[in-house]
């Protein structure tokens, strides 16, 4: 592989050229069965006691990095702003439901609720921001 077509790739990841054509974003049925799943294994992880050992909320945080990305890779529009706002709901979205909790529950449930509703705003806020329109060629 030569020199140039590295830094090409590497390029394009970042910035796509203008007159390439964007692909679809991940269609919604797909978004919601691909939380319920994450949603699912988080809450079978905790409920198996495997908490511990294989840290359910944080496999759930990695497949909605992972969505990130792989839109990042499609060259899906507006998904930069789509990854970081994720990754900030995620975060604020957790730590507050994790504050609000209360102090009966045990505290790998505690975590893996509030990663299931951090992971759930995160994937609507992804989705949504992927899916608004592109700016029009006037207001360039």
């Amino acid at each position: 592989m030569q020199k140039y077509t590295v830094v090409q790739r590497i390029t394009r990841f970042f910035w796509i050229p203008r007159s390439a054509r964007r692909q679809q974003p991940t269609p919604c049925w797909r978004v919601i069965g691909l939380c319920l799943s994450v949603l699912a294994f988080g809450a079978g992880v905790t409920a198996m006691g495997w908490d511990d050992e294989f840290g359910g909320s944080y496999i759930m945080a990695m497949m909605l990095l992972l969505n990130g990305v792989d839109d990042i890779i499609k060259g899906v529009r507006h998904r930069w702003p789509a990854a970081l706002a994720a990754v900030a709901i995620l975060s604020g979205a957790s730590w507050l439901t994790s504050a609000v909790l209360p102090g009966s529950l045990d505290a790998a449930w505690v975590k893996t609720i509030a990663a299931a509703v951090g992971i759930t705003l995160g994937f609507a806020v992804t989705a949504a921001i992927t899916r608004l329109p592109e700016r029009l060629a006037a207001a360039r």
